[in-house]
């Protein structure tokens, strides 16, 4: 378990440095940079986009090389891209910097992702799964913080003490990961493609994940602009990550536990359904209750579904090609992520009222994806004699 311990410290450490950082890069870049707010939105997105996109490459890859490796370069490359925002001073240099950030996420994403799955016991995998959840968003909180004393000296400094923070984290980790239980059967990357691409049942089960992340991905967007209308002050926008985070920390694990009982797929596509609820009621709210309400539904449906899913694909995923799985896995979060960004955010200015019924439906329709899915799974487990595992 101390390889655990290792990954969930950077964890901690990665969201409290991403967390800190991100804001301030959006305030440098239309504050001190002078340059428009759709410059800076162009550069985050490209970020996740990048990120995102080139992570089932990095999954492959992770597979071919060694885990610590992949993971270690990663952080130490998205510490060095959040150290050359410093010097930035055109879009060109932004975007640049943010392609190195970005490459260093997508390597050490899928493959700590798979690393966890490799080092965690079977059976203790979901529980794994929901205490780095927990970890995560305890950083964010932390994150709130610490952004705020970083907000009272120069972004030069900032970029230094949040890149640095990935930088030494990566070198941590190369000192001190263990390697010998990620020594996995190494096999070619058109091996690695292959495979994946061959397993119909987990392709479809990503693009099923879709949807989720659609309406995921409206938590960092249109729910805060919701929730100024809402409450009628822009300060209530920090308050949203504040009782997300404290949601998290206090009922991530009791719900993990309760899930046991139920197949994966089945909590998956419960919490879907959650979710596409609560933001129809958020999305439809014009008062502090109903908004509330709906913002814990949402909340609880991303707590059922986010570490399963992951479970899950730790659990179908052959131990050689783990991290490849899960480079592809998080393709669903590029596309869906993505387009929610795009989409959410013109249908948000043009058809509010619009936008949070298509979220809720998409949610839904990912949730009947699933439940198909389900029905397949288990046909397929009975031809082949094997126990019911999903």
């Amino acid at each position: 378990m101390k390889a655990v311990r290792l990954l969930l410290i950077n964890s901690f450490l990665m969201n409290v440095s991403f967390f800190a950082f991100i804001p301030f890069l959006s305030a440098h870049i239309t504050g001190n940079l002078s340059l428009s707010a759709g410059i800076a939105g162009v550069v985050l997105m490209l970020r996740q986009l990048v990120q995102q996109g080139t992570s089932f490459l990095s999954g492959i890859l992770a597979d071919r090389f060694d885990y610590r490796i992949m993971i270690s370069v990663g952080m130490i490359l998205r510490g060095v891209g959040f150290v050359l925002f410093a010097f930035c001073r055109t879009p060109l240099e932004l975007i640049i910097a943010a392609i190195t950030t970005a490459i260093g996420g997508s390597l050490f994403e899928p493959t700590s992702k798979a690393a966890f799955s490799i080092f965690a016991p079977p059976a203790k995998r979901g529980e794994i799964f929901a205490l780095d959840k927990i970890v995560r968003h305890s950083g964010i909180i932390f994150a709130g913080i610490m952004g705020g004393i970083l907000l009272q000296f120069d972004f030069f400094y900032a970029s230094f003490v949040c890149g640095g923070i990935f930088i030494i984290s990566g070198i941590i980790t190369f000192l001190y990961l263990p390697n010998e239980r990620v020594q996995v059967p190494k096999q070619s990357l058109a091996d690695s493609w292959d495979k994946v691409k061959s397993d119909r049942l987990f392709i479809f089960f990503t693009i099923s994940m879709t949807g989720f992340w659609f309406m995921f991905m409206q938590l960092y967007l249109t729910i805060p602009l919701h929730a100024v209308n809402v409450f009628n002050n822009t300060a209530f926008i920090s308050s949203l990550f504040i009782v997300y985070g404290v949601i998290v920390v206090f009922l991530q694990y009791p719900l993990q536990k309760w899930s046991k009982r139920f197949q994966r797929l089945t909590v998956i596509k419960i919490g879907m359904t959650i979710m596409g609820m609560g933001i129809l009621l958020l999305g439809s709210s014009t008062n502090v209750l109903l908004f509330w309400t709906g913002f814990c539904m949402f909340a609880i449906g991303i707590m059922l579904v986010e570490p399963t899913s992951y479970e899950y694909t730790a659990e179908i995923a052959p131990p050689q090609f783990s991290a490849s799985y899960f480079g592809v896995a998080l393709m669903a979060m590029a596309v869906g992520g993505g387009i929610s960004q795009g989409a959410g955010g013109w249908m948000y200015e043009h058809m509010p009222n619009i936008n949070w019924g298509i979220s809720a439906a998409l949610g839904i329709s990912s949730a009947f994806c699933i439940h198909l899915l389900q029905g397949w799974t288990r046909k397929a487990k009975e031809r082949s004699h094997m126990p019911e595992q999903s």
